[in-house]
């Protein structure tokens, strides 16, 4: 019996370099492996960053034996197709956030995770950091009293027109980005979702979100004001 989960990633993007580290210094995991839709450039990336293996395509790592669990860090639009695609080949999933871009996606992904026995999470990573964790206890055993207003942000200049972040068929806009951190963040602290919610949007010149704010409603006069960019 194997004493470590090995992990391949499903492409060469960016923000792996974040995750990379976390695996290597994690007592139960190991990088066995990456996965580009170009050979040369996963063998290249694979020599940058001291990984094993290497596959010239996704679905052949995810036929693979050679790994054990996947992390999904593709655009928003595949999140949920190869998500799904690893589940059904055996692969427990690590899937950046956001999930999917539908209801419907998260729903089907959730259920091909029952199905498979495959064990799928969402990377909030902030969401397990002992610091979340301690503002969690504080607010739920009444050290601070009781929670009315919750406010939170999360904006970043992005200056290269040729993101995929500003593609609206990939998913893209700041609510989606990091505006899913604020979300989140406030029904961690609320204890689960608004009741009500008022937003309002500005479209930059690709036709996604480049600013967002909402105002969230949790009953008893609690509210969440929220923002991105």
């Amino acid at each position: 019996m194997r004493n470590k989960v090995r992990w391949g990633l499903l492409s060469t993007a960016n923000i792996n370099r974040r995750l990379i580290p976390a695996i290597r210094q994690s007592e139960g995991g190991e990088l066995v492996a990456v996965a580009s839709r170009n050979k040369d450039t996963a063998v290249a990336y694979a020599n940058q960053w001291d990984i094993p293996q290497t596959f010239g395509s996704y679905q052949e790592m995810l036929d693979s034996d050679a790994i054990d669990a996947v992390y999904n860090p593709l655009p928003n639009h595949l999140h949920a197709e190869w998500s799904i695609k690893a589940m059904r080949a055996g692969k427990h999933v690590l899937c950046e956030k956001p999930f999917a871009l539908s209801l419907e996606e998260v729903d089907e992904m959730t259920a091909v995770s029952q199905e498979t026995g495959m064990a799928l999470a969402e990377a909030f990573m902030y969401r397990h950091h002992p610091q979340t964790k301690m503002i969690g206890e504080m607010v739920g055993d009444g050290r601070i009293g009781q929670i009315t207003l919750v406010r939170a942000a999360f904006n970043f200049m992005l200056t290269n027109p040729d993101n995929v972040r500003l593609v609206p068929e990939y998913g893209g806009g700041c609510l989606w980005d990091v505006g899913v951190y604020p979300v989140s963040f406030s029904q961690y602290i609320m204890g689960g979702p608004p009741e009500w919610v008022f937003s309002t949007q500005r479209l930059g010149e690709t036709g996604v979100d480049i600013f967002f704010a909402a105002q969230m409603g949790y009953g008893n006069g609690r509210i969440a004001q929220i923002s991105s960019s």
